[in-house]
């Protein structure tokens, strides 16, 4: 404001052509800032997803190799003194520790001959010992299991970890294809909470690690790989009724959930071969935990993950294929600049 002789202190109010004018270039910039940030996530999903299945389906080659090389380090541990001088410099014996004897092969091999072979001492990864749990042969009856494998902090922080963004995914196509379907409130309701009994059954699936907690953990496996299983088919069947049988997001969740049923009832054979002898108190059924057959259950468990983690990456991969350029929602961009729905709607919008 100006006190000067002569000047106009008249208010000022803002032309409405100008604030329509002002409004509709942040609307756009907003719209461009959400476009970018869909695109960075998307990328760090189809980035992100195929370590995450790898880190799963190379964890015996994974655990062997970790194992047996740096089965003796030990990180070097300093104490000082109360005057601040260096009272002392220790190491612990090292990664793996547990004594042989208290290790057994449920495949019929010798674990001491298998450490002292690849090892060189009699000493196994027991507990929470090793970079991934124990690889020399399998530890529980029917063979090799993903849970064996990430029963150290290493081993589960690297499968959590890596599978943050593929998990996070799966919520943003729940939200998307509910908001997009048009959903009835119970099919929405029960499409969300089935994604909730998985999230909350993986997360303390985590923290009861096989070895510490072995009936919570394997009660915890079949919850949470049910609920999502139960869950991607709820996204199939909303997809099916809201755009077709043809609609990629139908065509990805069904063919990926039958994938990982096929895979888990095919793997889950050795296990249930076991439990019925045991059951009956005879064996009537062979035992497949031997040679390749004991990693049945792991990879099962590897492929069935891998696949059901993998939804919402492949939806947006398949999305990216030229066909569907005027189906593709903004949210699934995968680059700056791809064609959408959105940009196909506004452009033939503006050619009127």
């Amino acid at each position: 404001m100006s006190d000067s002789p002569g000047a106009d202190t008249r208010v000022k109010f803002l032309d409405p052509l100008d604030f329509r004018h002002s409004k509709g270039v942040i609307d756009r910039s907003l719209r461009g800032a959400k476009k970018g940030d869909y695109v960075a996530f998307n990328l760090a999903v189809v980035m992100t997803w195929p370590i995450f299945s790898l880190f799963l389906l190379a964890q015996p080659w994974l655990s062997n190799w970790a194992n047996n090389a740096w089965h003796s380090y030990s990180a070097q541990y300093t104490v000082y003194g109360d005057a601040g001088q260096v009272q002392g410099i220790y190491r612990r014996s090292g990664l793996c520790i547990t004594p042989a004897e208290e290790m057994h092969c449920t495949d019929g091999q010798n674990f001491t001959e298998l450490a002292l072979k690849y090892r060189g001492v009699p000493y196994g990864c027991g507990c929470g010992e090793g970079v991934l749990g124990e690889g020399l042969c399998p530890m529980t009856f029917y063979g090799h299991t993903l849970s064996d494998f990430v029963s150290t902090g290493p081993g589960i922080a690297a499968m959590l970890g890596l599978g943050f963004f593929p998990l996070m995914g799966s919520w943003r196509a729940t939200v998307l294809v509910n908001e997009k379907s048009h959903a009835s409130n119970w099919l929405s309701a029960l499409h969300f909470g089935s994604m909730l009994v998985f999230q909350v059954s993986y997360i303390v699936w985590g923290i009861a690690s096989a070895c510490i907690f072995p009936v919570s953990h394997s009660v915890l496996t079949v919850v949470f790989l049910g609920a999502f299983l139960v869950h991607w088919k709820i996204t199939a069947l909303i997809c099916l009724v809201a755009w077709g049988v043809e609609s990629p997001e139908a065509i990805v969740t069904f063919v990926l959930a039958w994938i990982s049923i096929g895979v888990m009832l095919l793997g889950a054979i050795p296990r249930v071969f076991l439990t019925l002898n045991d059951t009956m108190g005879q064996a009537y059924f062979p035992n497949w935990n031997r040679g390749l057959g004991s990693y049945a259950f792991w990879f099962a468990e590897a492929v069935g993950l891998s696949a059901t983690f993998g939804a919402y990456p492949i939806m947006l991969i398949v999305f990216s294929l030229p066909r569907y350029d005027a189906e593709r929602p903004m949210e699934f961009q995968l680059w700056p600049g791809q064609p959408t729905f959105e940009s196909k709607a506004a452009a033939a919008a503006g050619g009127k």
